[in-house]
């Protein structure tokens, strides 16, 4: 379906909307773009007032409300098995990791890619194309590879 620009796009959303909360749990208020992958639904839920844009790719991820996420980001569910070296790493198989949370009042720039069980904390901003390999602080704003705290959108409190 066409995006949500398109005549007709606020329709499109509301039917893509629709087939996507018979297979996961979404919120209200969302827009979702076209081209965004989600397997089969399981292990995703998406917020209120959540805005997706197109190309993202979720798996295994928990969004919280008010998210913004710009094209191409990957939010990575599962890690390849590796630690044997006698057998090929592609015969190893995957394993199930921790969700990716995501709390709420975050924005994620586009191409960025978001590592397994990574906890992205309320009014974090990640800058696009960062790595985010690790938990971010509360009101950072956080890119390289990996993603490192560049700055804050509101000091931390210090004790």
């Amino acid at each position: 379906l066409p995006r949500t620009s398109y005549p007709g796009g606020r329709l499109f959303n509301k039917f893509r909307i629709f087939w996507l909360s018979k297979m996961m749990s979404i919120g209200n208020h969302c827009k979702i773009q076209d081209h965004v992958y989600i397997g089969n639904g399981q292990g995703i839920k998406i917020g209120d007032f959540c805005y997706i844009n197109e190309h993202v790719k979720l798996d295994n991820v928990f969004l919280g409300d008010y998210i913004m996420i710009a094209r191409y980001v990957t939010f990575l569910g599962k890690k390849h098995n590796f630690s044997s070296t006698d057998t090929p790493m592609i015969l190893q198989g995957e394993s199930e990791s921790d969700p990716v949370l995501v709390e709420d009042d975050v924005w994620i720039g586009a191409n960025a890619i978001i590592m397994p069980g990574v906890k992205i904390c309320q009014g974090t901003i990640i800058a696009a194309g960062a790595v985010l390999t690790h938990d971010s602080e509360p009101y950072s704003i956080m890119g390289g590879v990996p993603a490192k705290v560049i700055s804050y959108r509101k000091r931390p409190i210090s004790l």
